[in-house]
């Protein structure tokens, strides 16, 4: 295993760990009260630090195993550029979007989530953005299809988790909170219409700059780990908050996406539509 291999998978093993540190700790800690016994201070001390840095160190690692996954298929000048084009553009977005109300709607963001890029966005935010776009890609080339249909396809691995994860994340526990009520535990159409715009946006602008390499993204396992361990951690809140309707909901959602690929009709298709020269041919 070469070391950037070792850095995606190390990278991706603690983001995993600490997801599951901060699922125990959602189920212990957060609305419950201190322990009888234990030392009220070291309580609201690891409480205070988890709910600072958690969340954000987890989307660190994540972005990191992302970006190293995708290098140690096209190299790092290319994975660095395609995933700072991603992020310059998506924080660019969100940021008019927290400034304006558009295109998402109207929300803001607290500050569990780390420092707030121009006082609006937090910074992780735009990398969350990447790793599940990395994600996402990496299982959408395991369908073969065209540059398309493999783009529509990584838009609606986006859309998935997303179905699961804004209502574990502004209804079950604000990490950002709507301003105006909407469809989907008060987020509004606009938001979801705006995730299927981008996806395709930001998959394209990897696509151009990955070179033919990215093909080899299709057999790697890495993307489809990380889409499900990015999904434990929204499934965990919605059912920890009552919310079983979204957890039902969009952890069929993210399942379907990712084992779609397995079924044997779809698994049959590229030997007649688009062979390995065709992914190679992608961007």
């Amino acid at each position: 295993m070469t070391p950037t291999r070792r850095l995606a998978w190390g990278a991706l093993t603690l983001y995993a760990a600490l997801t599951l540190m901060s699922i125990g700790a959602f189920l212990v800690m957060v609305g419950k009260p201190i322990p009888a016994g234990f030392d009220a201070g070291l309580w609201r001390a690891g409480y205070a630090f988890g709910m600072k840095y958690m969340g954000a160190g987890i989307i660190y690692l994540g972005f990191v195993a992302a970006v190293a996954g995708l290098a140690s298929h096209i190299g790092w000048r290319r994975a660095t550029t395609g995933a700072g084009l991603v992020v310059g553009l998506t924080l660019a977005v969100e940021t008019i979007g927290a400034k304006t109300g558009f295109p998402f709607g109207e929300h803001g963001y607290g500050g569990q989530l780390g420092w707030l890029a121009f006082g609006l966005v937090p910074f992780v935010i735009p990398l969350s953005w990447f790793l599940m776009l990395y994600a996402s890609l990496g299982i959408a080339l395991r369908f073969r299809r065209g540059r398309a249909a493999t783009l529509l396809l990584t838009a609606l691995g986006l859309f998935a988790w997303d179905v699961l994860m804004e209502p574990a994340m502004s209804a079950a526990y604000p990490f950002w909170v709507w301003r105006s009520s909407g469809v989907w535990y008060g987020m509004p159409v606009a938001n979801w219409l705006t995730w299927l715009a981008i996806g395709p946006v930001i998959g394209w602008l990897v696509l151009r700059t990955a070179g033919p390499g990215l093909g080899r993204l299709a057999t790697d396992p890495l993307p489809r780990w990380l889409y499900a361990c990015t999904g434990i951690l929204p499934l965990a809140l919605a059912i920890r908050f009552g919310l079983l309707v979204p957890a039902v909901v969009g952890g069929l959602a993210m399942t379907a996406y990712l084992v779609a690929p397995l079924l044997p009709r779809t698994a049959a298709a590229p030997s007649a539509a688009a062979g390995p020269g065709r992914l190679e041919a992608l961007p």
